[in-house]
């Protein structure tokens, strides 16, 4: 619960810094886009105030060649010509001066511009108006009288020369006007940028690093449950060890044995000659048996053992067991027998020395079940715990996986976007440090859908083994020296329990990234195959292998925390069969089969 309200406090501080950085964008945005209008607006008035120097040159070209023109036709057309240009001087005139929306022209000029126009306005309105009288006087008159149009040409003239003067001015001003847009334009640029990357520095300081913090902190958790695990593992193998101590300890059973007696005598070929009361009593039988041979093939003894028996007798040789014969009630009872050869005047005969054993028979056998029962119990338990650890380390990777996945790689995403979203100043050292920074971030953000991908992928739990285990061959292959292919050789598509499947993931996934570590593999093959009764995964590899009998007869992987022990315990929690196959140079290869019913 605290680490939530961690996680939702960094959360809410993470929603303000964004919100910052998208307002720094959205005002950045504005700033530029109302200044690429601006611009075009700008560019457009230099434009039309560099053209009116062309103009005005034009008409006093004009109304020089108009002054000598006698020919009708030439003369009408100069006329024409005279107009159009007059006319465009004065509408881009009076638009620089008021605004023109046709032509573009805002009219909104700096009081420095307006002061400028005010000192041109007598020589623009002069040579407007000689143009225009010398218009009326050509089409009020047929023919021209020599010397008619002299004085409104001179009078144009005259006054063109300051009028260019101060129109040159007015561009350069307009000019000047737009270089210092452009300056202030960077300014906030540049402010903006510092603005955006002291949020994205905050945000790296008391944002990311704390949620790095706490991600460490669950790893490192996660990382000593699965210790624990493997340390409970390994007590379940000293619990093992204690089973066979236990039978050991029955051995030492705390009762009196009987003494030794004399039950009965028999010659060579297994006849008794003698069968003591005591023999009598313990058989309780109606009728004595006659000889061994019967007395064991009726007590389940096989025809062999007796058969062997007697040819040691026969032999003169000593034997000696326990063996189980039923009374007359139909009880069992054990007996610690001898045979022994003994001469009787001119003949052999065997003595049979014996004590019942059936009362310590019986203690040692309830005691074993007691044992056994508690020994059982203690696996069963180790076993319980065992698994519930490794169901609780899977739901510990999910809920990591998710949080990096959903929390710290969006936030990673957004991040990534918003720097992109930053337009970079004209400083080659600043383009060079947000590169940098993008690349970085990009990175970061492949690395966090890496390790959520491993901690859990999501394909596991919403498709299954198969295309979990085809998704992971694909992005080890993609991201690892060693070509790492997948095979679905009998289309296998069924779904397991999930704690198989998070097994089976586990397992493969162990042996996989064992191959890349320590095999040198060039190719690494994972294949599914079944039939109606089981599963069968291979993964195998062509790397350069190991002794793995004489590790094994080593003890080398009885160490809690080997990889392959890990496996082969995990396989034994889903009840399945491991094996693995390996020699030096020759790769390894790893079969674990799955019972489906």
């Amino acid at each position: 619960m605290v680490k939530q309200n961690k996680f939702d406090k960094l959360g809410w501080f993470y929603l303000i810094a964004l919100s910052c950085i998208a307002l720094s964008i959205i005002v950045s945005q504005f700033f530029i886009q109302s200044y690429i209008d601006k611009q075009q607006d700008d560019s457009r008035i230099v434009n039309v105030a560099g053209r009116q120097r062309m103009l005005s040159q034009k008409i006093s070209k004009i109304v020089l060649q108009v002054k000598n023109q006698h020919d009708p036709e030439q003369l009408k057309r100069h006329l024409s010509d005279l107009e159009a240009t007059l006319d465009l001087w004065v509408d881009s005139h009076l638009g620089l001066l008021s605004g023109n929306e046709g032509m573009g022209l805002t009219g909104d000029n700096s009081d420095k511009v307006i002061e400028m126009f005010r000192e041109i306005e007598p020589h623009y309105g002069a040579i407007v108006g000689s143009t225009r009288e010398i218009i009326n006087v050509i089409q009020s008159s047929d023919s021209l009288p020599d010397n008619i149009l002299e004085p409104h040409i001179k009078n144009i003239l005259l006054h063109e020369g300051p009028f260019l003067e101060g129109m040159d001015n007015i561009v350069f001003q307009y000019d000047r006007e737009a270089q210092a847009k452009v300056a202030r334009l960077s300014k906030v640029e540049i402010i903006l940028l510092i603005v955006s990357l002291t949020i994205i520095l905050v945000e790296l300081v008391f944002i990311f690093r704390p949620i790095a913090r706490n991600v460490r902190q669950t790893v490192a958790e996660l990382v000593a449950s699965e210790e624990k695990s493997i340390k409970m593992a390994s007590e379940m193998s000293r619990v093992y060890e204690e089973l066979v101590k236990s039978y050991q300890e029955l051995e030492a059973v705390n009762l009196k044995p009987d003494v030794p007696s004399l039950y009965a005598t028999m010659d060579k070929q297994g006849t008794f000659n003698f069968f003591s009361p005591i023999f009598k009593r313990l058989l309780e039988y109606d009728d004595t048996p006659d000889e061994i041979k019967s007395l064991l093939l009726n007590n389940g003894y096989s025809k062999s053992f007796v058969a062997g028996l007697l040819s040691i007798v026969n032999e003169g040789q000593t034997w000696s067991g326990e063996i189980k014969l039923m009374n007359g009630s139909g009880d069992f009872c054990w007996l610690e027998l001898y045979i022994i050869p003994a001469r009787y005047q001119k003949s052999f005969e065997h003595k049979l020395i014996a004590r019942d054993i059936t009362e310590i028979k019986e203690a040692r056998v309830r005691s074993w079940e007691i044992n056994r029962e508690k020994i059982e119990a203690r696996v069963r338990e180790q076993q319980y715990r065992s698994v519930l650890i490794l169901e609780g380390q899977e739901e510990e990777r999910q809920r990591l996986g998710r949080e990096i996945h959903d929390g710290i790689g969006q936030m990673l995403t957004a991040l990534k976007l918003s720097l992109e979203s930053i337009t970079p100043s004209s400083s080659k050292h600043t383009k060079k440090r947000l590169e940098d920074t993008r690349d970085l971030m990009k990175s970061i953000l492949k690395e966090v859908r890496r390790i959520s991908f491993n901690l859990t992928p999501s394909s596991l739990s919403d498709f299954g083994i198969v295309p979990a285990v085809k998704k992971f061959c694909q992005e080890v292959d993609r991201l690892s020296a060693p070509e790492v292919t997948f095979e679905n050789k009998t289309s296998f598509v069924n779904r397991l329990d999930q704690h198989i499947e998070n097994n089976l993931y586990r397992i493969i996934q162990e042996a996989v990234n064992n191959a890349i570590k320590y095999a040198s593999a060039k190719s690494i093959r994972v294949s599914f195959e079944h039939d109606t009764k089981s599963l069968k995964i291979v993964i195998e590899d062509d790397g350069k292998g190991f002794d793995y009998e004489k590790l094994k007869n080593s003890g080398h992987f009885k160490n809690s925390g080997h990889g392959i022990f890990n496996m082969k315990e995990r396989t034994a929690f889903i009840n399945g069969n491991f094996e693995l196959f390996s020699k030096h140079g020759n790769g390894t290869r790893i079969v674990i089969k799955l019972p489906l019913d």
